[in-house]
C-alpha cells in the first residue's frame, strides 16, 4: 500500500532524478535543426556585415558651475540631505540638455532639415560636408518648418541639372533658376568649390520637418551625471555621419551656455532699461530746473547768499541734506512701487537701488532667482506644471511682501520728512528778515542738488549694470568637446558570434518549448518514472511499413522479436504462479487507438508459433477490430454466445494458415454490452477454453471510456496494459495508477508501442541481425 501511495505522489507532481543523458538527447537527435539554424543565421549575418551603414558616436563632457549665491534656506537642505539642491541643480541642467526646445534650435542652426544623399547600388551616403548645392526655399518659414518635400537631382553640369520627383519625367533647369515645388519655388545654388566632382551623378534631396528631425535627435542624444554627487555631465550622441554627430554635440553645448547667459542677464537687462528711463527723466527735470534758477537770479540780479543769515543757513543746510537724501530714497520708493505696480507678468526687477531697509533688496533678490528658475522649467514643462504652479503662488507671495514693505519705507519716510520739515519751518521763522528773493533762490537751489543727486546716483547704477552684464559667466564649462567620433556598431566578430549563438540558441529554445508543452508519453523512463511500481513487460517497436504488421512464421523483424520478448516476459511471469495451461490474458488499454487490438493479434500469432494451442477472443464487442487482421470466418460470435443465440463450439472458428489458433470474434454489436458481459455464459465460456487451449489472450475494450473490461476483470490472470508512444496523453497514467492501485484488473503489467528506434534505449542496436531495414520510409499508425 505504501509503494502504491508513493506511485500516486509521483503522478501527482514528485519530481524525478535528474538525468542528463536524456535531458540532452532531444537536442542531439535533432542536430540538423542546429545545423540548419547556424547556416541560416551566419548568411544573414554576412548580409549585414556586407551592406550595414556604419554609426558613428560623439562625446564631450562639461562641467556645471557651483552656485556662488546659494540662498541660506538652499544651503541648510544641502547640508540635510544626499539628494540636496547640488543633485537638484545638476538633474535641472540635463533635463535642458535633453529639451526639445534646445534640439530644435540646434538642427535649425545647423541646417540639419535638407538632405543630400549622394545615391548608390544598394545604399544611399549622406553629403554633410562639401555639399555640391544649397537649397534655398522661396516660401514663408513657418510652412517650409513643417513640410516634407523629396527630389532628385542629376548634376548635367557646373550650371545645369535635372530636376525629378516621384518617378517623374526630370526635367533640366539651370543653377540659380525657380524650381516649382509642392513647397513653391525653391532656387539651387551651386558650390563651385564642390560640384565639380558630382557631375554626372545623381543627389537626392530630402526636406524633412524641423519637428520630425529634431525629435529624432533627440531621442539618440543622451546625457547623464558622471557620477552621483559630481557636477560633471556626459553627453553622448549617434549618427551615421561622423562630422554632423561631433558638430550635434558641441552645437548643444554652445547654445546651452548662450541661453545660459541670456537667462542670466535678465535682471541686469530689466535694471539697466529701468535706470535708462529714469535717467532720461532726471536729466530733463535737472535741466528746467537749472533755467529756472538762471532766470530767478538773472530777474533778481542774485550772486550771494546774504551773510546775515549764515548761521541759520548753516542749520539749514544740514535740515536741507537730511530732506535730501529722504526724498532721494523716496522717489526711489515711489519709483519702485510704480513698476512693481506696471507689472503684469512675472518679470525680473530692477535690484541694487540702494534702498536703506536692506531687507526690500533681499526680497527682490529672491524673487528674481524664483522668476529665473520658472523660465527655466518653461522650457521643459507646461504652466500646469505643480513646480511651476507653486513658484508662482511664492512670486504672488514675494509681490506682495516686497508692496507691503515699500509701503512702510514709504510712511518712514514721509514721517521724518514731517519732522524735518517741522525743523525747516522754525529756521525759516527765524529767518524771515532774509529777503524773498534769498529763500526761492534757496528752494530752487534745493531742487538742484536733488536732482544732481538722483542724475549721479542713476548714472553709477548704469555703469555696474554694464560691468555686471559684460562679466555675466556661461552655466557650463567644456571640459572635453566632442571629438574622434568612433564606430558603434558591432565589428564583424562581434556580428558572427552573435549569429552563431543566436542560431543555436533558436532550435534549443523551440525545442525546449515543444518539450515543455509535451504531454505525451515518448519512451519507457516516461511510464517507469509515473508509475515505478507497475512493471513494464516490453517496448514495441514502431513500423514504417503497414504491411509488416501482422507477423509470419520464422519472421526475423524487429517487430518479431519484440513480441518474442513480451511471450517470454509472460511466461516468466506465470512461471511464477506453475500455471502452465489454461492462462489467461487480458490486453487492454486507457482509450481507443492504443493498439491493443494489434498486441493482442501478433501476441497470439508467436504463441502459435511456438507449438501453444491458442484462442484469441475478440471482448470488444463494442467496436470489433480484430477483422482488420483476421478475415470474419463466422457471422456469429461472443455477443450471440452471451445472448442465447449460439453454444460455444459454433462460435469458436480455427484461423487460416495457423495449425493451433482458434478465434472467437465479436459478433454483431448489441444495444448493452454491459449487461451482456455480466452474464453468467461467459464465466462457462472461460471455464471451458481453460481446459482446452494453453494461452486465451482477450482483446478487450478500453478501460477508462467504458466498464466492460472492469467488469470481466476476474477471470483474467494477467492483463496487459498498453500504451502507446507520441500518443497516450501522461494524465491517464492516473486512471492506471488507480486501476492498479484498487485491484480493478487482475497483474497488470504495462506494454508501450509505437516506439520510435531512438527511443527504445538501445538505438539502432535493436536491428543487429532481425532483419531491420536501413531505409525508413512512410510510418503508419499501428492501433
Amino acid at each position: 500500500m505504501t509503494k502504491d501511495m508513493d506511485n500516486n505522489e509521483r503522478i501527482d507532481g514528485q519530481a524525478p532524478k535528474i538525468n542528463f543523458k536524456e535531458i540532452i538527447a532531444p537536442y542531439l537527435k535533432n542536430w540538423y535543426w542546429f545545423v540548419l539554424s547556424l547556416l541560416i543565421m551566419v548568411s544573414l549575418a554576412y548580409a549585414y556585415v556586407r551592406y550595414s551603414k556604419p554609426m558613428y558616436a560623439a562625446n564631450a563632457t562639461i562641467l556645471i558651475a557651483d552656485e556662488a549665491n546659494m540662498s541660506p534656506e538652499a544651503a541648510i537642505l544641502e547640508g540635510l540631505s544626499e539628494n540636496s539642491y547640488s543633485d537638484k541643480k545638476i538633474e535641472g541642467e540635463i533635463q535642458i540638455l535633453k529639451s526639445r526646445e534646445l534640439m530644435l534650435e540646434v538642427v535649425e542652426s545647423l541646417g540639419l532639415t535638407t538632405q543630400l544623399y549622394s545615391k548608390g547600388r544598394i545604399n544611399n551616403t549622406e553629403i554633410y560636408r562639401n555639399k555640391p548645392f544649397t537649397v534655398n526655399y522661396l516660401n514663408n518659414d513657418s510652412i517650409i518648418e513643417k513640410a516634407y518635400l523629396k527630389f532628385s537631382i542629376k548634376i548635367l553640369s557646373e550650371e545645369s541639372f535635372e530636376f525629378s520627383r516621384n518617378e517623374s519625367i526630370p526635367k533640366a533647369y539651370m543653377f540659380g533658376e525657380n524650381v516649382p515645388t509642392s513647397l513653391g519655388n525653391i532656387i539651387l545654388l551651386p558650390n563651385l568649390t564642390n560640384i565639380k566632382g558630382y557631375v554626372g551623378q545623381t543627389i537626392e534631396v530630402v526636406k524633412e520637418p524641423l519637428s520630425q528631425v529634431g525629435s529624432r535627435y533627440k531621442n539618440r542624444l543622451v546625457v547623464s551625471n558622471v557620477g552621483k554627487g559630481s557636477n560633471i555631465i556626459s553627453i553622448h550622441l549617434t549618427d551615421l555621419v561622423q562630422e554632423k554627430a561631433t558638430d550635434l554635440v558641441n552645437t548643444i553645448i554652445s547654445t546651452y551656455n548662450k541661453n545660459s547667459i541670456k537667462e542670466k542677464n535678465m535682471v541686469a537687462e530689466a535694471t539697466a532699461n529701468f535706470i535708462d528711463d529714469r535717467i532720461a527723466l532726471m536729466a530733463s527735470d535737472l535741466s528746467d530746473v537749472d533755467r529756472t534758477k538762471e532766470r530767478f537770479k538773472v530777474g533778481n540780479r542774485l550772486t550771494d547768499i546774504t551773510s546775515e543769515a549764515g548761521l541759520f543757513l548753516e542749520s539749514g543746510a544740514t535740515n536741507e541734506q537730511n530732506l535730501i537724501q529722504l526724498q532721494t530714497e523716496l522717489n526711489t520708493v515711489n519709483y519702485m512701487s510704480n513698476y512693481l505696480s506696471r507689472k503684469d507678468s512675472y518679470e525680473a526687477l530692477p535690484s541694487n537701488l540702494g534702498l536703506m531697509d536692506e531687507s526690500i533688496g533681499k526680497v527682490i533678490t529672491q524673487y528674481n532667482e524664483l522668476v529665473i528658475k520658472r523660465k527655466a522649467l518653461l522650457k521643459t514643462s507646461g504652466q500646469n506644471n505643480p513646480v511651476v504652479v507653486e513658484l508662482d503662488h511664492q512670486l504672488d507671495g514675494l509681490k506682495a511682501t516686497l508692496g507691503h514693505s515699500l509701503d512702510n519705507v514709504k510712511n518712514t519716510i514721509s514721517i521724518k520728512s514731517s519732522n524735518l520739515r517741522a525743523q525747516e519751518e522754525l529756521i525759516n521763522n527765524r529767518i524771515s528778515a532774509v529777503p524773498g528773493q534769498e529763500r526761492q533762490n534757496r528752494d530752487i537751489q534745493r531742487q538742484q542738488n536733488i536732482k544732481e543727486t538722483i542724475y549721479l546716483y542713476l548714472l553709477q547704477k548704469r555703469e555696474e549694470s554694464a560691468i555686471s552684464m559684460a562679466a555675466t559667466p556661461p552655466v557650463s564649462k567644456v571640459i572635453e568637446p566632442a571629438y574622434n567620433s568612433y564606430n558603434v556598431v558591432s565589428s564583424a566578430k562581434k556580428v558572427y558570434f552573435g549569429s552563431v549563438l543566436l542560431g543555436l540558441l533558436l532550435p534549443f529554445g523551440f525545442i525546449y518549448l515543444r518539450n515543455l508543452l509535451d504531454t505525451k508519453i515518448h519512451k519507457k523512463t516516461d511510464i517507469t518514472e509515473a508509475l515505478p511500481t507497475i512493471p513494464v513487460l516490453a517496448q514495441l517497436p514502431r513500423i514504417e511499413n503497414k504491411k509488416a504488421l501482422a507477423i509470419q512464421e520464422n519472421d526475423r523483424s524487429v517487430l518479431a522479436e519484440s513480441f518474442r520478448i513480451l511471450r517470454t516476459n509472460i511466461d516468466y511471469l506465470f512461471k511464477k504462479t506453475d500455471k502452465q495451461r489454461g492462462k489467461v490474458v487480458y490486453v487492454t488499454s486507457s482509450i481507443s487507438g492504443e493498439g491493443k487490438t494489434f498486441i493482442s493479434y501478433n501476441l497470439a500469432t508467436v504463441y502459435a508459433h511456438s507449438n501453444k494451442n491458442v484462442l484469441l477472443i475478440g471482448a470488444d464487442i463494442r467496436k470489433p477490430s480484430l477483422t482488420d487482421f483476421i478475415a470474419n470466418t463466422s457471422s456469429v460470435g461472443l455477443s450471440e454466445y452471451l445472448h442465447g443465440d449460439a453454444e460455444l463450439d459454433e462460435i469458436i472458428k480455427p484461423v487460416l494458415s495457423f495449425n493451433s489458433l482458434d478465434i472467437i470474434q465479436s459478433g454483431k454489436i448489441p444495444p448493452n454490452p454491459a449487461e451482456l458481459l455480466m452474464d453468467e455464459r461467459l464465466k462457462t465460456l472461460f471455464d471451458t477454453v481453460k481446459q482446452n487451449y494453453d494461452v486465451i489472450i482477450v482483446d478487450t475494450a478500453p478501460s477508462m471510456p467504458v466498464t466492460d473490461t472492469i467488469l470481466i476483470g476476474e477471470f483474467a490472470d494477467r492483463t496487459i496494459y498498453v500504451t502507446r508512444a507520441d500518443y497516450t496523453e501522461k494524465s491517464l497514467l492516473k486512471f492506471v495508477s488507480e486501476v492498479y492501485r484498487e485491484g480493478k484488473l487482475k497483474n497488470v503489467s504495462l506494454l508501450i508501442n509505437d516506439v520510435k528506434t531512438t527511443n527504445l534505449g538501445y538505438g539502432a542496436k535493436m536491428g543487429y541481425g532481425y532483419g531491420a531495414t536501413a531505409v525508413k520510409k512512410k510510418r503508419w499508425a499501428i492501433a
